[in-house]
């Protein structure tokens, strides 16, 4: 996956919303936990109400006591995304995504309260186990059953990712969580959730890829010709979220790569902590977030701007509906989610917010 912003690439992908979820429940009108910020896409509340917001393109963690207090607790000196967050008693885990140029270097650090301060510690480099393993090296990615004829009308830059090809090397930690001593994260380049405890880190499983025939909006999309219309696409997965259900087992988003900023093929699935993924919801249109209220799982879906409230095992309604909503949190009986500002032009105004919303049993 590349590593720019998830920003919508066209109208027409917001004509996608999604009419089989029932109308919105009617959630109270949010309360604004902290706005004027910038590309909020990840968030984190600790047990005490503390709410933690990155801004990932101002490689900034901004925090909010609950007295309402906002300080900046961490500015990147290489001015790295900034993202990932989620908390665990007093520690903070976060990600780094370099910006620009290629490979990304990508590292998972922790803050921990030192008496003094914040201590930050490294605890993995997701780029170093990339280049080392590639995860997801022998699924096959791009588009099927393409005629010589076909292939030659491709332009030669475009040919190393549309024709059939491995996955790359390339690493973008989006989201983690902790569960005891471990600490997981949603690759969202690598396609795969990777574990990280005492002993180093590893693979815990790989996200199948994404299959569909290719239309009109994703032949356009991808820059394809005309006669790959009807052909078979694998696009990447993508992680956005990864989240502990209330079974035990981890719950994580995909985007569904390319095609999933134009069709609704995102998906939300159950991980288990022996690696076996299931496929819970499918068909979701850019979905970037999950949290839980009990068994209902909160699920934001980016370009759509909605985010779901879904039962396991249920029907799933519109909980509320904001522009480009980014991660969701449950703390207490609140929900907490990111109005991500994605949209918003580099002259300002800024509208990243985290906004509270009580929960759907609250």
């Amino acid at each position: 996956m590349r590593r720019t912003p998830l920003i919508p690439v066209a109208a027409a992908a917001l004509a996608l919303l999604s009419t089989s979820f029932a109308p919105a429940a009617h959630a109270a009108e949010p309360e604004v936990v902290v706005d004027g910020l910038v590309s909020v896409l990840s968030t984190a509340v600790a047990a005490d109400g503390t709410v933690y917001a990155s801004q990932n393109f101002m490689s900034t963690i901004t925090k909010v006591a609950p007295g309402g207090e906002t300080t900046d607790i961490y500015a990147d000196e290489g001015q790295r995304e900034v993202g990932a967050l989620s908390v665990a008693g007093d520690v903070l885990t976060f990600a780094t995504t370099q910006q620009e140029g290629q490979p990304a270097d990508a590292r998972i650090y922790t803050l921990t309260p030192d008496g003094e301060g914040l201590a930050q510690d490294e605890i993995a480099n997701t780029w170093a186990f990339e280049k080392a393993k590639n995860p997801d090296g022998k699924t096959k990615y791009g588009v099927f059953g393409l005629s010589k004829s076909c292939k030659k009308q491709m332009p030669k830059p475009m040919r190393k990712f549309v024709l059939p090809h491995g996955g790359i090397k390339e690493s973008h930690p989006y989201a983690t969580a902790t569960s005891g001593d471990t600490t997981y994260v949603a690759d969202a380049a690598a396609n795969a959730i990777f574990a990280i405890d005492e002993s180093g880190i590893s693979t815990l499983a790989v996200l199948p890829p994404v299959k569909v025939k290719v239309n009109k909006t994703l032949r356009k999309g991808l820059g394809l010709p005309k006669c790959a219309d009807g052909k078979t696409y694998k696009g990447e997965a993508v992680p956005t979220d990864v989240e502990v259900g209330p079974d035990g087992n981890l719950y994580v988003t995909t985007l569904g790569g390319a095609a999933g900023e134009a069709m609704p093929v995102g998906a939300l699935y159950r991980v288990t902590t022996a690696g076996a993924v299931t496929e819970m919801a499918p068909g979701l249109m850019s979905p970037v977030g999950v949290a839980f209220d009990g068994t209902t799982a909160l699920i934001s879906m980016l370009f759509p701007g909605i985010v779901l409230a879904a039962p396991l095992g249920g029907e799933p309604t519109t909980f509320a509906e904001l522009p480009f909503p980014g991660d969701v949190e449950v703390a207490g009986d609140s929900v907490y989610v990111t109005r991500t500002g994605l949209t918003d032009p580099p002259e300002g105004p800024a509208t990243g917010a985290v906004l509270k919303y009580p929960t759907p049993m609250g």
